[in-house]
């Protein structure tokens, strides 16, 4: 069983400005920007190592949203979870880079399990696993 920190989750008010900071003032890259079928946009800014993932959604309220970690075998991981007492928040659903659920930590806050396609591995994730 494997999980990795990749990214924390940071719901923003203003994306392109949020992008200006991350970019322009902490030197992060911009690593790809995707639109969603609700009207809001997400922006993975990269560093040299884990990342920030920017959501701009008027669903959510502001702040920090959760942990994002990448898991090799998220059945595996749940089974694991729950040997300790602990339920994911919700069912394992699809999505266009795997499938995910949440786990709350001891102290509430969100931990975004999420199990990566093959395909979203090599596209995305290829040269993070180098390092």
């Amino acid at each position: 069983m494997k999980i990795k920190v990749q990214y924390t989750t940071l719901i923003v008010n203003d994306l392109e400005e949020s992008v200006a900071f991350y970019q322009d003032v902490l030197g992060f890259r911009e690593g790809y920007h995707v639109d969603t079928r609700d009207g809001g946009a997400i922006t993975i800014m990269e560093s040299d190592g884990a990342s920030v993932e920017l959501i701009c959604n008027k669903n959510f309220p502001t702040g920090m949203y959760s942990i994002g970690t990448d898991v090799d075998n998220l059945d595996e991981v749940i089974s694991h979870l729950q040997d300790f007492g602990y339920q994911a928040t919700g069912p394992m659903i699809p999505t266009t880079v795997g499938r995910m659920t949440f786990v709350l930590d001891p102290n509430g806050i969100r931990i975004c399990l999420i199990e990566h396609s093959e395909n979203y591995r090599k596209t995305y994730m290829a040269e993070r696993e180098q390092l």
